[in-house]
Protein backbone atom coordinates (compact mmCIF):
# COMPACT_ATOMS: atom_id res chain seq x y z
CA UNK A 1 0.00 0.00 0.00
CA UNK A 2 2.96 2.26 0.61
CA UNK A 3 3.87 2.24 -3.09
CA UNK A 4 0.29 2.99 -4.11
CA UNK A 5 0.19 5.92 -1.70
CA UNK A 6 3.46 7.23 -3.09
CA UNK A 7 2.15 6.92 -6.64
CA UNK A 8 -1.02 8.84 -5.73
CA UNK A 9 1.10 11.47 -4.02
CA UNK A 10 3.28 12.01 -7.10
CA UNK A 11 0.35 12.12 -9.49
CA UNK A 12 -2.11 14.13 -7.42
CA UNK A 13 -0.07 16.54 -5.31
CA UNK A 14 0.05 19.99 -6.93
CA UNK A 15 3.60 20.83 -7.98
CA UNK A 16 4.73 24.30 -6.93
CA UNK A 17 7.97 26.24 -7.17
CA UNK A 18 8.66 25.26 -3.56
CA UNK A 19 8.25 21.49 -3.89
CA UNK A 20 9.49 21.16 -7.48
CA UNK A 21 12.21 18.53 -7.81
CA UNK A 22 15.01 20.68 -9.19
CA UNK A 23 17.21 17.75 -10.13
CA UNK A 24 14.53 16.15 -12.29
CA UNK A 25 16.39 16.00 -15.61
CA UNK A 26 13.27 16.92 -17.55
CA UNK A 27 12.95 20.14 -15.56
CA UNK A 28 16.66 20.94 -15.99
CA UNK A 29 16.35 20.58 -19.75
CA UNK A 30 13.39 22.93 -19.73
CA UNK A 31 15.17 25.48 -17.54
CA UNK A 32 18.47 25.53 -19.40
CA UNK A 33 17.61 24.71 -23.00
CA UNK A 34 14.11 26.10 -23.59
CA UNK A 35 14.16 28.82 -26.25
CA UNK A 36 14.66 32.15 -24.50
CA UNK A 37 16.40 30.65 -21.47
CA UNK A 38 19.92 30.87 -22.84
CA UNK A 39 20.90 33.59 -20.37
CA UNK A 40 19.99 31.30 -17.46
CA UNK A 41 22.19 28.49 -18.78
CA UNK A 42 24.95 31.04 -19.45
CA UNK A 43 24.79 32.29 -15.86
CA UNK A 44 25.14 28.74 -14.55
CA UNK A 45 28.04 27.89 -16.88
CA UNK A 46 29.86 31.09 -15.99
CA UNK A 47 29.32 30.41 -12.27
CA UNK A 48 31.00 27.00 -12.69
CA UNK A 49 33.91 28.59 -14.56
CA UNK A 50 34.25 31.47 -12.07
CA UNK A 51 34.49 28.98 -9.24
CA UNK A 52 37.85 27.90 -10.69
CA UNK A 53 38.85 31.38 -11.89
CA UNK A 54 38.46 30.34 -15.53
CA UNK A 55 37.60 32.79 -18.29
CA UNK A 56 33.84 33.20 -18.74
CA UNK A 57 31.62 33.71 -21.78
CA UNK A 58 29.41 36.48 -23.13
CA UNK A 59 26.80 34.40 -24.89
CA UNK A 60 25.88 30.83 -25.82
CA UNK A 61 23.73 29.10 -28.38
CA UNK A 62 21.74 26.02 -27.33
CA UNK A 63 22.34 23.25 -29.87
CA UNK A 64 19.58 20.94 -28.62
CA UNK A 65 16.65 23.24 -27.69
CA UNK A 66 13.97 21.83 -25.40
CA UNK A 67 11.16 20.10 -27.26
CA UNK A 68 8.36 18.36 -25.37
CA UNK A 69 8.01 15.69 -28.05
CA UNK A 70 11.72 14.90 -28.32
CA UNK A 71 13.30 15.73 -24.99
CA UNK A 72 11.71 12.96 -22.96
CA UNK A 73 12.80 9.88 -24.88
CA UNK A 74 16.47 10.63 -25.25
CA UNK A 75 18.76 8.40 -27.27
CA UNK A 76 22.36 7.30 -27.07
CA UNK A 77 24.93 10.11 -27.19
CA UNK A 78 22.31 12.79 -26.51
CA UNK A 79 23.20 14.86 -23.45
CA UNK A 80 20.72 16.90 -21.43
CA UNK A 81 22.01 20.28 -22.62
CA UNK A 82 24.48 21.03 -25.39
CA UNK A 83 25.60 24.57 -26.13
CA UNK A 84 28.33 26.45 -27.92
CA UNK A 85 29.98 29.68 -26.82
CA UNK A 86 30.89 32.73 -28.90
CA UNK A 87 34.43 31.32 -29.17
CA UNK A 88 33.21 27.95 -30.47
CA UNK A 89 33.67 25.98 -27.25
CA UNK A 90 31.15 23.17 -26.83
CA UNK A 91 29.61 22.92 -23.35
CA UNK A 92 27.72 19.80 -22.25
CA UNK A 93 25.52 19.74 -19.14
CA UNK A 94 24.32 16.43 -17.72
CA UNK A 95 22.40 15.76 -14.52
CA UNK A 96 22.22 12.35 -12.88
CA UNK A 97 20.24 11.48 -9.76
CA UNK A 98 21.59 7.97 -9.21
CA UNK A 99 24.70 6.09 -10.26
CA UNK A 100 28.18 4.87 -9.40
CA UNK A 101 31.76 5.21 -10.61
CA UNK A 102 30.71 3.98 -14.05
CA UNK A 103 29.14 7.38 -14.59
CA UNK A 104 32.68 8.72 -15.03
CA UNK A 105 33.03 6.48 -18.08
CA UNK A 106 29.70 7.75 -19.40
CA UNK A 107 30.80 11.35 -18.94
CA UNK A 108 34.05 10.62 -20.77
CA UNK A 109 32.15 8.82 -23.55
CA UNK A 110 29.78 11.76 -24.05
CA UNK A 111 32.73 14.16 -24.06
CA UNK A 112 34.62 12.06 -26.64
CA UNK A 113 31.55 11.56 -28.83
CA UNK A 114 30.72 15.27 -28.95
CA UNK A 115 34.37 16.30 -29.34
CA UNK A 116 34.91 14.01 -32.33
CA UNK A 117 31.54 14.75 -33.92
CA UNK A 118 32.42 18.44 -34.14
CA UNK A 119 34.87 17.65 -36.94
CA UNK A 120 33.32 17.16 -40.37
CA UNK A 121 34.68 14.59 -42.80
CA UNK A 122 37.56 16.05 -44.75
CA UNK A 123 38.24 18.76 -42.15
CA UNK A 124 41.60 19.28 -40.49
CA UNK A 125 42.28 18.46 -36.86
CA UNK A 126 43.18 22.06 -36.10
CA UNK A 127 39.50 22.86 -36.60
CA UNK A 128 38.58 20.92 -33.46
CA UNK A 129 37.32 23.12 -30.62
CA UNK A 130 37.52 22.53 -26.85
CA UNK A 131 34.66 20.54 -25.31
CA UNK A 132 33.66 21.04 -21.70
CA UNK A 133 31.54 18.53 -19.78
CA UNK A 134 29.65 19.72 -16.67
CA UNK A 135 28.09 16.85 -14.73
CA UNK A 136 25.70 17.39 -11.80
CA UNK A 137 25.31 14.27 -9.65
CA UNK A 138 23.07 13.61 -6.68
CA UNK A 139 25.45 10.93 -5.43
CA UNK A 140 29.08 10.77 -4.32
CA UNK A 141 31.27 10.03 -7.31
CA UNK A 142 34.86 10.96 -6.44
CA UNK A 143 37.02 11.00 -3.32
CA UNK A 144 37.54 14.76 -3.59
CA UNK A 145 36.41 16.78 -0.57
CA UNK A 146 34.98 19.68 -2.57
CA UNK A 147 31.59 19.83 -4.27
CA UNK A 148 33.24 20.93 -7.52
CA UNK A 149 36.10 19.02 -9.09
CA UNK A 150 37.56 19.45 -12.57
CA UNK A 151 39.68 16.96 -14.48
CA UNK A 152 41.94 17.74 -17.44
CA UNK A 153 44.72 15.95 -19.35
CA UNK A 154 48.04 16.41 -17.52
CA UNK A 155 51.55 15.00 -17.53
CA UNK A 156 52.07 12.99 -14.34
CA UNK A 157 55.57 14.17 -13.45
CA UNK A 158 55.51 17.90 -14.11
CA UNK A 159 51.73 18.46 -13.87
CA UNK A 160 51.75 20.26 -17.23
CA UNK A 161 48.39 20.42 -19.01
CA UNK A 162 48.56 18.71 -22.40
CA UNK A 163 45.64 20.62 -23.97
CA UNK A 164 42.75 22.84 -22.99
CA UNK A 165 40.40 20.86 -25.23
CA UNK A 166 39.30 18.51 -22.45
CA UNK A 167 37.55 19.52 -19.23
CA UNK A 168 35.31 17.28 -17.14
CA UNK A 169 33.59 19.02 -14.24
CA UNK A 170 31.74 17.10 -11.54
CA UNK A 171 29.33 18.86 -9.17
CA UNK A 172 28.50 16.37 -6.41
CA UNK A 173 25.46 17.76 -4.60
CA UNK A 174 25.62 15.49 -1.48
CA UNK A 175 28.98 17.02 -0.58
CA UNK A 176 27.33 20.39 0.01
CA UNK A 177 26.25 20.77 3.65
CA UNK A 178 25.50 23.29 6.40
CA UNK A 179 29.20 24.10 6.76
CA UNK A 180 29.27 25.37 3.21
CA UNK A 181 26.24 27.56 3.91
CA UNK A 182 27.78 28.96 7.12
CA UNK A 183 30.94 30.12 5.34
CA UNK A 184 29.21 31.71 2.36
CA UNK A 185 29.49 35.15 3.96
CA UNK A 186 33.26 34.73 4.16
CA UNK A 187 33.87 34.08 0.46
CA UNK A 188 33.99 36.54 -2.40
CA UNK A 189 31.12 37.26 -4.77
CA UNK A 190 32.66 35.16 -7.55
CA UNK A 191 32.28 31.91 -5.63
CA UNK A 192 28.95 32.95 -4.14
CA UNK A 193 27.39 32.66 -7.60
CA UNK A 194 28.45 29.05 -7.84
CA UNK A 195 27.28 28.20 -4.32
CA UNK A 196 23.92 29.86 -5.01
CA UNK A 197 23.40 27.49 -7.94
CA UNK A 198 24.29 24.49 -5.78
CA UNK A 199 21.83 25.72 -3.16
CA UNK A 200 19.21 26.01 -5.92
CA UNK A 201 19.64 22.36 -6.89
CA UNK A 202 19.46 21.43 -3.20
CA UNK A 203 16.07 23.15 -2.84
CA UNK A 204 16.93 26.49 -1.22
CA UNK A 205 14.08 29.01 -0.91
CA UNK A 206 13.88 31.20 -4.01
CA UNK A 207 13.58 34.41 -1.97
CA UNK A 208 16.99 33.68 -0.44
CA UNK A 209 18.56 32.90 -3.82
CA UNK A 210 17.20 36.07 -5.43
CA UNK A 211 19.08 38.12 -2.84
CA UNK A 212 22.31 36.36 -3.77
CA UNK A 213 21.98 36.36 -7.55
CA UNK A 214 19.44 38.36 -9.57
CA UNK A 215 19.29 35.61 -12.21
CA UNK A 216 17.01 33.68 -9.85
CA UNK A 217 14.28 36.28 -10.36
CA UNK A 218 14.13 35.01 -13.92
CA UNK A 219 14.56 31.39 -12.80
CA UNK A 220 11.55 31.72 -10.51
CA UNK A 221 9.43 33.01 -13.42
CA UNK A 222 10.48 30.02 -15.54
CA UNK A 223 9.65 27.67 -12.67
CA UNK A 224 6.14 29.12 -12.48
CA UNK A 225 5.73 28.69 -16.23
CA UNK A 226 6.94 25.11 -15.97
CA UNK A 227 4.58 24.01 -13.17
CA UNK A 228 1.59 25.62 -14.93
CA UNK A 229 2.21 23.88 -18.26
CA UNK A 230 0.03 20.73 -18.19
CA UNK A 231 1.71 18.77 -21.05
CA UNK A 232 5.13 19.50 -19.58
CA UNK A 233 4.02 18.52 -16.08
CA UNK A 234 2.69 15.21 -17.38
CA UNK A 235 6.19 14.37 -18.61
CA UNK A 236 7.75 15.64 -15.38
CA UNK A 237 5.47 13.46 -13.23
CA UNK A 238 6.06 10.43 -15.41
CA UNK A 239 9.78 10.88 -14.85
CA UNK A 240 9.18 11.15 -11.09
CA UNK A 241 7.12 7.94 -11.10
CA UNK A 242 9.66 6.07 -13.24
CA UNK A 243 12.51 7.18 -11.01
CA UNK A 244 10.75 6.30 -7.74
CA UNK A 245 9.71 2.78 -8.73
CA UNK A 246 12.93 2.07 -10.57
CA UNK A 247 15.02 3.12 -7.57
CA UNK A 248 12.82 1.04 -5.30
CA UNK A 249 13.20 -2.05 -7.48
CA UNK A 250 16.98 -1.56 -7.53
CA UNK A 251 17.09 -1.27 -3.73
CA UNK A 252 14.99 -4.40 -3.23
CA UNK A 253 17.01 -6.43 -5.70
CA UNK A 254 20.31 -5.29 -4.23
CA UNK A 255 19.05 -6.23 -0.77
CA UNK A 256 18.02 -9.64 -2.05
CA UNK A 257 21.33 -10.07 -3.83
CA UNK A 258 23.25 -9.22 -0.67
CA UNK A 259 21.20 -11.75 1.31
CA UNK A 260 21.99 -14.40 -1.27
CA UNK A 261 25.64 -13.45 -1.10
CA UNK A 262 25.70 -13.64 2.70
CA UNK A 263 24.19 -17.11 2.58
CA UNK A 264 26.99 -18.14 0.27
CA UNK A 265 29.36 -16.69 2.80
CA UNK A 266 31.60 -14.83 0.39
CA UNK A 267 31.78 -11.32 -0.98
CA UNK A 268 31.79 -12.53 -4.57
CA UNK A 269 28.34 -13.94 -4.00
CA UNK A 270 27.07 -10.45 -3.28
CA UNK A 271 28.62 -9.01 -6.41
CA UNK A 272 27.33 -11.86 -8.54
CA UNK A 273 23.82 -11.57 -7.10
CA UNK A 274 23.71 -7.82 -7.67
CA UNK A 275 24.91 -8.15 -11.25
CA UNK A 276 22.42 -10.91 -11.97
CA UNK A 277 19.54 -8.82 -10.68
CA UNK A 278 20.70 -5.74 -12.55
CA UNK A 279 20.52 -7.71 -15.80
CA UNK A 280 17.07 -9.05 -14.96
CA UNK A 281 15.79 -5.57 -14.12
CA UNK A 282 17.31 -4.12 -17.29
CA UNK A 283 15.61 -6.79 -19.41
CA UNK A 284 12.20 -6.04 -17.90
CA UNK A 285 12.62 -2.29 -18.25
CA UNK A 286 13.73 -2.66 -21.85
CA UNK A 287 10.61 -4.71 -22.58
CA UNK A 288 8.46 -2.03 -20.93
CA UNK A 289 9.74 0.52 -23.44
CA UNK A 290 11.90 2.70 -21.21
CA UNK A 291 14.75 4.39 -23.06
CA UNK A 292 18.15 2.70 -22.99
CA UNK A 293 20.02 5.69 -21.58
CA UNK A 294 17.68 5.87 -18.57
CA UNK A 295 18.10 2.12 -17.93
CA UNK A 296 21.87 2.44 -18.20
CA UNK A 297 21.99 5.44 -15.85
CA UNK A 298 20.12 3.60 -13.13
CA UNK A 299 21.56 0.07 -13.41
CA UNK A 300 25.18 0.86 -14.15
CA UNK A 301 25.06 -1.43 -17.21
CA UNK A 302 26.51 0.00 -20.40
CA UNK A 303 24.30 0.95 -23.32
CA UNK A 304 25.92 -1.80 -25.38
CA UNK A 305 25.17 -4.43 -22.69
CA UNK A 306 21.52 -3.36 -22.58
CA UNK A 307 21.21 -3.38 -26.37
CA UNK A 308 22.49 -7.00 -26.38
CA UNK A 309 19.93 -8.20 -23.81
Amino acid sequence: MKDLDRLKHILNEPVTVDNLNRINDYFIRYLFSHVGNEHIALNFINAVFKDLNFETFKKIEILNPFNIAKNYDEKESIVDIKATTETGITVLIEIQSRGNEDFIKRALYYWAYNYSSSLNRGSFYDELKPTVSINITNFILTDEDKVHSCYVLKELNNNKILTDHCQLHFLELPKFNSKDISVIENIDNIHKEFISWIKFFKGEDMSVLMKENTIFEEVEKKCHTFVNDSPVMDKYKKREVDTYFFNKSIELDIKKAKEEGIKEGIEKGIEKGIEKNKIAIAKNLKKSGLDIKFISDNTGLSIKEIENL
